[in-house]
Formats: C-alpha cells, structure tokens, sequence
C-alpha cells in the first residue's frame, strides 16, 4: 500500500509491438488519402486534419504506451475486478494519513484479495480514526465515474502477506459479475503475464506485461522468519501496486503482486495464488477455477 507522504473481453496483446492490437488504420488512411488529393490549405487543412485524427485519437488508448497493454479476462475485462483500496484519515499524533493499494474481486460477494501488508498500512492511517474503514473503489476502467464501499478485513495470513476483505454492501450487478478466476496449475519460467493494479493514486487501473523469471523463498512477515514460496517477474511496479493480479493471457490468476524484489528492484514479486486459495478455502469462501 502506498502511504502518502512515503507510492472488452479481449485476451492482453503480448506480441512485441509497441503500439498494441486497437490502433485503427481506417481514418490513418482516410487522412493520408486528404492529404495526398485534396491538398487543402489554411483553416481548412487544420479542420480536416483534426476530424481525421479523432477517430484515430479515439482509438489509440493510453495504456497502448510503453509497457502497458489492454487488459484480459475469462469473460471480461480483468480492469473491471480490480479495485482501488483506500485509507485516509487522521494516523498517530492526528496527522493526515492517505494509504493506497490494489486488490481484486474473487466472486460476486463483494470478496477482495489483497496483501496482508495492505491492511497494516491501513490500520496505520486510521490509528486515530474510531470508525475508520478501507473502502474500495471501483468502477468502469475506461470511465471517470467510480463508486466506494467500505470492506470489512475477514482472514490474515501473514506469512504469505496475504488478506482477504469483504464489502459491507452487495456491488452493483455489473461489478459482482466482474470477479476473476484462479489457476490451479503450475506457472513455469518463462511463462508471460500481466499485472493490472493502481500504482500510485492513479484513478484507472494500469495493465503491465512481463513474463516469470525465477522463484525464490523469502520471509514475507516481518514479525517472522518463516520463509514463503514466490514467483518473480520483470516488471517494474510502483508502490500502490500491491495487491494487484497477475495473470495468464487467458485471464487466469497466478499470483498477487506483493513487492519489489530485493535484490533486483526492476522486477516485482508476487505470492502464488496456490496461497490465496488455500486461505479461501479455510474460510468457506466461494472462488471461481480458471478453466
């Protein structure tokens, strides 16, 4: 969890270009075609030009830069699972405190899996707050429009750093329908992936690639040195990040981001999802199987 002051049902693009699968050649063309014949001049050249360009703009989205890359899911758009978890209020000593970080909804319950970690930044920012809650935002990822529910924290593992939270209140239909299914296979090196969560304060979730690179042990409670299996991508992630989903081009999830890896700050380590679903399972909690 970043604390402050302190970070279309289509499968995800994972072919090397750079511009991603949604740019649209048509206007391209039309607007070359303009250009070639017509020959306008003045106003009305910049006139035209900005009509031809528009659509072209329109779909051209942002995350189709750099690293990120529309997202993927089983049956939707894994945007649409993820929410933002948020804690502000008044911390230790009455001082603001803002926390962000990522989770993702596992059934139509309002079920949430994020990090343990998550919810101890949390309590840290509420520690003066009586009634202080994490609430989730979510909303659709291509709109400016958002809602927030306040989430209740159901279980804690913190040897694997991982919680699972729960919404006071029923989501709307169309965000309970959005939850994200699990794998329950072994990811092997070398498999691509891609992470979408909320680094930083950013209002739309961000969708990343990269592929697992390795595994190791690490101690992932600070309050222990009992070591816990994890995966390690190459992708470079930001605080706010922790929480989020990794997951298979099929929409699959594999892992959950936890943090950046020690020894090599440019990739990321994420907790098995083998973890997550053991910790549902103890509690009776209902998840989908990636099929």
């Amino acid at each position: 969890m970043t604390t402050m002051p302190r970070s279309n049902p289509r499968s995800p693009n994972f072919s090397a270009s750079p511009f991603g699968p949604h740019i649209c050649p048509l206007p391209f063309a039309f607007c070359l075609l303009i250009s070639l014949f017509c020959r306008p001049e003045g106003r009305r050249y910049t006139f035209i030009l900005a009509l031809c360009l528009l659509p072209f703009a329109l779909c051209f989205p942002s995350s189709a830069l750099g690293q990120e890359r529309p997202s993927a899911g089983i049956g939707t758009n894994p945007a649409k699972a993820v929410v933002q978890l948020l804690a502000v209020g008044p911390g230790a000593g009455e001082k603001k405190e803002e926390c962000a970080a990522t989770g993702f909804l596992v059934n139509e319950d309002g079920y949430i899996l994020t990090n343990a970690h998550v919810v101890d930044d949390a309590r840290r920012c509420l520690a003066a707050s009586l009634r202080g809650k994490i609430v989730a935002k979510y909303g659709q990822p291509i709109s400016r429009a958002a809602q927030v529910v306040s989430c209740d924290v159901v279980a804690v593992d913190e040897d694997h750093d991982l919680a699972i939270l729960k919404t006071e209140k029923p989501l709307p239909s169309e965000a309970g329908e959005s939850s994200l299914a699990l794998s329950t296979s072994a990811v092997p090196d070398g498999t691509r992936v891609a992470v979408t969560g909320h680094p930083a304060f950013t209002w739309q979730p961000r969708t990343f690639q990269g592929m697992v690179v390795g595994r190791a042990a690490l101690a992932l409670n600070d309050r222990s040195n009992r070591q816990s299996d994890v995966l390690t991508i190459d992708i470079d992630l930001q605080r706010g990040a922790s929480g989020s989903p990794v997951y298979l081009e099929s929409g699959a999830v594999v892992g959950i981001v936890e943090r950046k890896r020690p020894a090599q700050p440019a990739q990321t380590v994420a907790v098995p999802i083998g973890y997550a679903i053991r910790l549902l399972d103890l509690y009776g909690i209902r998840w989908h199987v990636a099929r």
